[in-house]
């Protein structure tokens, strides 16, 4: 009898439409997720996803996954693994590590395998892709570097121009910033398609 079990998490596959989550919900786990990331960088000293994969024993592996798959989690006898495809350029992998992560640390032994296809990744198609996007946010995007951008008359996408990441990440960033009481305009960027320009 094979007990080799494989759990994975690979973000969007079906293009199921935006379903809408609702803004008390998202906020209510922003709470969570924003606590757990700021436990991860206290514990292990670091705020990088590669360096707290690897300080936490999360095997990250590089293959070739074609054109429409970027990222997947999985788990599997007990050791809990990231792939990443090989064709993304670092800033690309930073952000689907990130992501991946946060599905390892919120999710841990998901119970459905969706594909991480066509960028899929910074809509509102189920709660565990919310989760993961904003633990993404969070660990990604420091608060004052981002507020600053703002002061200074920065809209969504001068920030995600200057942090180098997609603006839908900072969409995320900007509901994690009003949960903790900063004064932002929430801009609703979140869309399944923003990614295929990158």
């Amino acid at each position: 009898m094979n007990l080799n079990i494989v759990w994975v998490s690979i973000a969007i596959l079906f293009d199921e439409g935006d379903r809408y989550i609702p803004e008390e919900l998202l906020m209510y786990k922003i709470n969570y997720i924003v606590d757990k990331v700021k436990y991860l960088i206290s514990e292990y000293k670091t705020g990088d996803p590669f360096e707290l994969c690897d300080a936490m024993g999360i095997h990250i592996y590089y293959k070739d996954l074609g054109d429409r798959i970027k990222a997947f989690y999985f788990y599997q006898s007990r050791i809990k693994n990231i792939v990443i495809n090989i064709r993304e350029n670092e800033k690309i992998a930073k952000l689907l590590c990130s992501h991946e992560l946060g599905h390892c640390v919120l999710h841990g032994k998901p119970t459905d395998a969706r594909a991480f296809c066509d960028m899929k990744i910074f809509d509102y198609a189920s709660m565990a892709e919310c989760e993961a996007n904003l633990f993404a946010a969070e660990l990604m995007i420091d608060d004052s570097v981002i507020m600053e951008i703002l002061k200074n008359g920065g809209s969504v996408f001068d920030a995600a121009k200057i942090l180098e990441v997609p603006a839908g990440i900072v969409d995320f960033k900007l509901r994690i910033l009003k949960n903790k009481g900063y004064d932002v305009k929430l801009p609703n960027l979140v869309n399944s398609e923003f990614l295929r320009n990158i």
